[in-house]
């Protein structure tokens, strides 16, 4: 019987190439970071393998799922239904590829947009998701994120966090809730009123 990483790994390989090739470049971030801040490394890569199971689905496909699956779907996500793809996989990943660690289906659901009170792990996967290299040649400014990482998760993460809703705010995006949320409470943690 296979393992939950083989069955994520050939699930992976039938993904369009370039997300395929995100996750083998995120795989390699995100272990680059477990190790420096001591975290379990094979949790770690189940979290980063499973992260896009869902990422290639069209946005009426997303919905549509959404619903299924209980997951009640806000105005952030109507508008902008990719952000419904960590939420899926998370719901995914235990039925179909055997993976039911609480802490690797959280880093999976906010990978996307973060959350108040992120564990180690769901920070190291959120700031992977953007710090690849693939990601930073489309996204310069997130190589402050990734040195910052290094050394601090919970910087890494705030500078991270004002990246998003800066572009969202260029952008005309809605602002999603856990994101704010998630800036809000590191900010409360470090002191800020």
């Amino acid at each position: 019987m296979a393992t939950p990483e083989e069955t994520l790994r050939q699930y992976n390989n039938g993904l369009p190439d370039g997300l395929r090739r995100h996750i083998e470049r995120m795989v390699e971030e995100a272990l680059r970071l477990a190790a420096a801040h001591g975290l379990d490394e094979g949790r770690v890569r189940l979290a980063v393998l499973g992260h896009d199971i869902a990422r290639a689905m069209a946005p009426e496909e997303l919905l549509c799922l959404a619903e299924e699956l209980g997951l009640s779907p806000g105005d952030e996500e109507r508008a902008e239904p990719t952000l419904l793809h960590g939420a899926i996989a998370a719901r995914r990943l235990p039925e179909r590829f055997g993976v039911d660690d609480p802490e690797i289906l959280d880093a999976v659901r906010y990978h996307t947009t973060g959350r108040a009170g992120m564990s180690a792990m769901e920070k190291i996967v959120y700031i992977a998701d953007k710090t690849e290299p693939g990601g930073l040649k489309w996204f310069p400014e997130w190589s402050q994120v990734r040195e910052l990482a290094d050394r601090d998760l919970d910087a890494a993460l705030l500078k991270g966090l004002d990246f998003s809703i800066e572009r969202a705010l260029r952008e005309g995006w809605l602002l999603h809730p856990d994101t704010v949320a998630a800036r809000n409470h590191l900010l409360r943690q470090r002191g800020a009123r």
